[in-house]
């Protein structure tokens, strides 16, 4: 473990035109994979990611403000929009990093004005195009239409921040949301949970589930919605039958575990569902230890519906099924997206809540662990697991990148730190 590693990290990521070169050139092997992943306004793999890490760290050292300013200006200075834009992606990402970075009143008050708006107005683009399916009760959710990475769960997060000017927005979203929850008719005529979708769960699988699924990934399954509806009814922002799709989403997750009840799947399958419908046990295998999916991510939503409804047993599910996980130390790699950084993140934050003591004791473990992963002789200190291989790769950014992990490092380590109006682990609907 070197001394600082989320200090050193941010000293080598803190010039923006260095950084791109180094990443988009690709002069060495093991940056070539970073290459084609890397564009300037994602916030996953891009300057807007990386802002986020020098935007918090700058709540506290204000030499770190310039850099996060200098990232966010790279965001937007002769940037092509992404074809596709949600959170994760083009000016939704830019104002999420922006909104981080704010340290006084005022500060980044114009762009977030006009990021704030394409927001806005993207959300009810993503409404209107699904709107016509809702009303006619016809079945077949896009993941991407409102998950966290794409779509409005993701979205209604930056809306929600930016607060009562687009609070009509918020609230359309929200409503949207609720409507997802109605029971539909799938193809084959069972009557089924209104998230049944016919998507590929990657692109690199497009033929999909047989007979479609229902996604449990808090990255780009239901609880993303159930993490924002949740989020806002804490907040006060609240629609017609939001507590009603609370419920709905929270009882099924609850039923539809692996058959030990510790975690949760990556997707129900429809067959299976039909089976836990009709009171059966299907066999559920438990997914991976992450946030995007598994136990981890799934938990901390059904914890956020539990203390937006007052739910205690909700809560204490989901508390005993982390706990669960963190025994299990089947970390794939140290990232937010789907590794230790991810799980690290989330027990602070649900180690906070009513009941979080055991969790709260297993933190020092879990932050040893993190920082001993970081080696200063890497590129960018933490790298990463190449997916289905067990080579590493080495990519600065904040998803499944070093920038991310150092902010989870950070936060377990100094959670009293303040992080602004707008806290990073909201990138994640965590909170």
């Amino acid at each position: 473990m070197t001394e600082n590693p989320v200090a050193l990290l941010a000293d080598r990521l803190a010039d923006p035109v260095a950084l791109a070169a180094r990443v988009t050139e690709a002069q060495t092997p093991e940056l070539a994979e970073t290459r084609s992943l890397w564009h300037p306004q994602s916030l996953a793999d891009g300057h807007a990611g990386v802002a986020l890490l020098l935007a918090a760290l700058a709540h506290t050292d204000a030499g770190y403000a310039r850099a996060a300013h200098a990232h966010l200006t790279s965001a937007v200075t002769g940037v092509r929009r992404p074809a596709r834009e949600g959170l994760y992606a083009g000016l939704p990402a830019v104002a999420f990093a922006a909104r981080t970075a704010v340290t006084k009143p005022g500060e980044y008050a114009a762009l977030l004005s006009k990021l704030d708006a394409q927001v806005a107005l993207l959300a009810r683009r993503l409404v209107a195009e699904d709107a016509p399916r809702v009303a006619a009760g016809t079945a077949g959710a896009r993941m991407a239409g409102y998950d966290v990475v794409a779509g409005l769960a993701g979205l209604g997060r930056l809306l929600l921040a930016a607060g009562p000017d687009h609070r009509d927005t918020t609230e359309l979203v929200l409503t949207h949301l609720v409507a997802l929850t109605r029971p539909v008719v799938e193809p084959g005529g069972r009557t089924v949970p209104g998230w049944w979708t016919s998507d590929p769960i990657l692109l690199s699988e497009p033929e999909g589930v047989p007979g479609g699924h229902f996604n449990a990934g808090l990255a780009h399954g239901i609880p993303g919605p159930l993490a924002l509806l949740s989020l806002a009814h804490r907040a006060g922002v609240r629609v017609p039958g939001q507590e009603r799709a609370i419920r709905t989403i929270a009882t099924w997750l609850l039923a539809r575990r692996s058959p030990d009840g510790a975690g949760w799947p990556n997707i129900v399958p429809l067959e299976a569902e039909l089976t836990a419908a009709a009171g059966g046990r299907p066999d559920l295998a438990e997914a991976r230890t992450g946030w995007c999916y598994g136990t981890p991510g799934a938990a901390r939503s059904l914890q956020l519906a539990a203390l937006a409804l007052k739910e205690p047993e909700w809560n204490r599910q989901a508390l005993a099924a982390v706990a669960a996980a963190c025994e299990r130390k089947d970390f794939a790699d140290p990232t937010l997206c789907h590794g230790l950084a991810g799980l690290t993140t989330i027990v602070t934050l649900m180690a906070k809540e009513p009941g979080g003591e055991e969790l709260a004791a297993l933190i020092p473990s879990l932050t040893d662990s993190l920082a001993a992963v970081a080696d200063p002789a890497h590129p960018f200190l933490w790298p990463a697991a190449a997916p289905g291989e067990r080579t590493v790769v080495h990519r600065p950014g904040f998803l499944d990148g070093a920038a991310g992990a150092a902010l989870a490092l950070r936060h377990a380590t100094d959670p009293a730190a303040p992080l602004g109006e707008l806290p990073w682990q909201a990138a994640l609907l965590l909170c």
